[in-house]
């Protein structure tokens, strides 16, 4: 589904219509690696006699407490409300990335479809942190504990973890974005799947080329920590300083496509 829609309020005193509740179940479903450990909800339009004992609230509780990082979550989820707004923002997360995946291109830089998978991956709001950005920080050896503020960006730390998880070892000091600029070898000029290194002010930025656009000024960049988020973000082709590729990777059979979905615009900060 690409959007959750419901007409009253569906959880602890809600309205829950049946095909609202339904609709809801649906969703969560489709974001269970957001909230696990949930396994998959019966959509069936009830909440249990028992609403205690009901699996969708829990999974609503449980949604607002690791996404929106409400310290009491409250188990509802009201028409337009935040909780509704953050579940269609993640759907709408999971259905560029489904799109990017099915029309990525015949590809020898295998570690992108792994990149790919973690489009919409954000930081959390409140004193909480999002798990799976402190498993990027692990691959890296960060030892930060908070996935946001400016001395835990996280772009090297991404880097790290998804070329980890194709036994590429990364390198020293991972979590520092211009390190990356003696992995494996640089090439002469961007390709689909190349690690990217920038300077900005205050350090550095790293992340994964996917295309560029149609007159060839600006390159499409897939990078952690990019607007506190992964995803594709639009730079100028001019700011990218050095690009890289595994020391046994083949260039001469990768390619720059055009790049045409979506992506947010480069800030100052990255």
């Amino acid at each position: 589904m690409s959007t959750l829609k419901i007409t009253q309020s569906v959880g602890l005193g809600g309205i829950n219509k049946p095909n609202d509740v339904k609709a809801v179940q649906t969703a969560l479903n489709s974001l269970l690696t957001l909230i696990p450990p949930t396994e998959k909800i019966k959509v069936d339009g009830q909440l249990n006699t028992r609403i205690e004992n009901s699996k969708t609230i829990a999974a609503i509780k449980l949604f607002q407490s690791k996404v929106l990082g409400q310290l009491r979550p409250d188990g509802r989820i009201d028409s337009n409300g935040r909780t509704h707004r953050k579940i269609n923002e993640k759907l709408e997360h999971l259905a560029v990335r489904k799109e990017a995946i099915l029309k990525m291109p015949a590809t020898y830089a295998v570690w992108m479809k792994t990149a790919i998978n973690e489009l919409g991956e954000s930081e959390v709001s409140g004193t909480k942190a999002n798990p799976r950005i402190l498993s990027y920080f692990k691959a890296s050896k960060f030892w930060g504990k908070d996935d946001s503020g400016g001395v835990n960006a996280w772009c090297g730390s991404f880097v790290s973890w998804v070329m980890k998880q194709h036994h590429y070892e990364p390198v020293k000091n991972a979590f520092r974005a211009k390190e990356w600029a003696t992995f494996g070898k640089e090439i002469d000029k961007p390709l689909y799947g190349a690690i990217g290194i920038k300077t900005r002010k205050g350090g550095g930025h790293v992340a994964f080329v996917v295309g560029q656009s149609a007159d060839g000024n600006s390159l499409f960049m897939l990078g952690g920590n990019q607007s506190n988020s992964v995803n594709v973000t639009k730079y100028s082709k001019d700011v990218w300083a050095t690009f890289v590729v595994p020391a046994d990777f083949d260039e001469s059979c990768e390619t720059l496509p055009i790049y045409t979905k979506k992506a947010l615009m480069a800030g100052s900060e990255e």
